[in-house]
């Protein structure tokens, strides 16, 4: 066998390769209309934007809008409840999945296991209005949760006590 590799060039392993290369195609050509096309509109955020001139006739304003949001006295507030509802998130969405999955995992009855995945998965494909009227139900003032915690003596207006919820 000789020692030199072959040097083909690019047009060659172009040709050889064509019909791998149309199939890459659509996925180019949708990726192009759904992710770069759309980054035009990014220029609205530096415009005076009217309709009636189109995103390219506005006037430019630059950074004028931005340093007024920032500069205002509730920017700080705006960027702690940002940082907390992220964090949150990423300690709600991350750890108890994975902590879920452990345990699941160490289930030994295979019964056991498919029923507490189909009740986790279940409100995956219950519409999101019915799942809001189910905890409206549930939370609300004569719902089932108030009713157990008076049990007890307590008493929780979750949902109009403000709280409980932290605004954005």
């Amino acid at each position: 066998m000789n020692s030199k590799a072959k040097q083909v060039s690019l047009w060659e392993r172009i040709k050889k390769q064509k019909l791998l290369l149309l199939m890459t195609v659509p996925g180019l050509v949708l990726t192009f209309i759904f992710k770069y096309i759309p980054m035009y509109g990014v220029l609205i955020a530096f415009k005076d934007y009217n309709p009636l001139k189109g995103i390219l006739g506005s006037d430019w304003i630059g950074f004028s809008e931005f340093t007024k949001f920032i500069s205002s006295p509730n920017f700080g507030i705006l960027l702690a409840n940002t940082l907390k509802l992220s964090i949150y998130g990423l300690l709600l969405g991350f750890l108890p999945p994975i902590i879920l999955a452990i345990m699941l995992n160490q289930l030994l009855s295979e019964k056991v296991k498919k029923r507490i995945q189909l009740i986790l998965y279940a409100p995956n494909f219950i519409s999101v209005v019915v799942i809001v009227g189910m905890i409206f139900l549930f939370f609300s003032v004569g719902g089932p949760i108030n009713n157990f915690l008076s049990m007890f003596g307590m008493k929780a207006d979750f949902l109009t006590n403000p709280d409980f919820f932290r605004p954005l």
